[in-house]
């Protein structure tokens, strides 16, 4: 079983944006970290969009 078979719904990209940033701002706040929201969900929308640039696209297309 492949990663994304035991785990598809990481193929949305709004449900892993979603992950990455509370995981982020949950690490973030128990190091004493402060950081906005706002801020880190603009970050990880960025490296995202990044990556797909990149071509290290792993999101499935709905529109299909």
């Amino acid at each position: 079983m492949t990663f994304y078979e035991k785990y598809p719904q990481l193929r949305d990209k709004n449900f892993l944006a979603k992950v990455l940033a509370d995981t982020v701002f949950s690490t973030m706040s128990l190091e004493d970290q402060t950081v906005s929201r706002p801020k880190i969900n603009k970050i990880v929308q960025k490296v995202l969009r990044e990556q797909e640039l990149k071509g290290n696209q792993f999101f499935v297309d709905k529109h299909s």
